[in-house]
């Protein structure tokens, strides 16, 4: 069988299974499968393939086509224009949440030195992006901390600060309980925020795969926001910003809670897709 035949199996695998992303799923596996980059793919999408390196790649669409991400196969999400390593209990990094990177990146332009805070930072794809992008504009006089709850987020995040060539700090805590107090410029977060009730609404990549501590937000889905925002106060500087992802219909609820705890710069930046996503607040 050529290349370019068992990658249209796959696709055709994974379009029955009810795999949104079949073909371009199929070409990654298949990338990933016989260590080639997309240029390569193309060059010998007519060559034969063996026997032993057939069945290997149809052990992936198999594993694949269960609704397993694809990410966790393969072990890598892009992010920013960095590569992630990602494992099992730790969120897969999401191409929108990008938009939170930017806006920090963006208000932290001609800033020389900036102390920021990732809370509940998981892969480390937000804070790490932020520093490694900082550093390659030739900032290199700031700041960084990332905390999260988990062990395995813990972990993989001190991996992919190492792979980025990077020193920042790490801290394993719940929310701000062991983070030692001190004010930052910027303090960015994608906490859980999906609501209890609606988890079992999610795709079954997503439900079945992803971990459950990195996506409920309880029973309204605003329990880590009020809990942050509680704490801004100590921890953000008088002047600093702090910038939330969001759920799609969550953003009156987040500023209200911001307007109450004294943030009266409220505004918002909305996803690819048109969707409200990033919530910027200031006093």
């Amino acid at each position: 069988m050529k290349l370019r035949e068992l990658i249209k199996y796959g696709g055709n695998v994974l379009n029955e299974a009810g795999i949104e992303e079949y073909e371009s799923d199929a070409r990654l596996l298949a990338m990933y499968a016989f260590e080639l980059d997309y240029t390569g793919l193309l060059m010998k999408s007519v060559d034969d393939i063996s026997k032993e390196d057939e069945e290997r790649y149809k052990k992936l669409i198999k594993r694949r086509s269960t609704h397993y991400p694809c990410q966790y196969i393969i072990g890598t999400q892009d992010f920013m224009g960095y590569t992630f390593r990602v494992a099992e209990n730790v969120l897969i990094p999401r191409p929108e949440t990008e938009i939170l990177v930017e806006t920090a990146l963006s208000l932290s332009e001609g800033v020389s030195s900036i102390k920021a805070l990732d809370m509940c930072c998981g892969t480390g794809c937000i804070g790490l992006s932020f520093a490694k992008s900082r550093m390659d504009m030739g900032y290199n006089d700031d700041r960084v901390v990332l905390v999260d709850v988990s062990d395995a987020a813990i972990a993989l995040a001190k991996d992919n600060m190492s792979d980025l060539k990077l020193e920042c700090d790490i801290v394993q805590s719940d929310l701000f309980e062991d983070v030692i107090e001190e004010k930052y410029d910027i303090i960015m977060s994608n906490p859980p925020y999906i609501s209890t009730r609606d988890i079992d609404e999610l795709m079954e990549d997503v439900r079945a795969y992803e971990p459950r501590l990195a996506l409920d937000g309880m029973e309204d889905g605003l329990f880590f926001y009020r809990r942050i925002i509680e704490t801004l106060n100590t921890y953000l500087a008088y002047d600093g910003v702090v910038i939330f992802e969001i759920g799609y219909n969550q953003y009156d609820d987040v500023k209200a809670l911001l307007v109450d705890a004294g943030f009266n710069k409220v505004n918002l930046k909305k996803d690819y897709a048109g969707l409200d996503r990033v919530v910027i607040a200031k006093r």
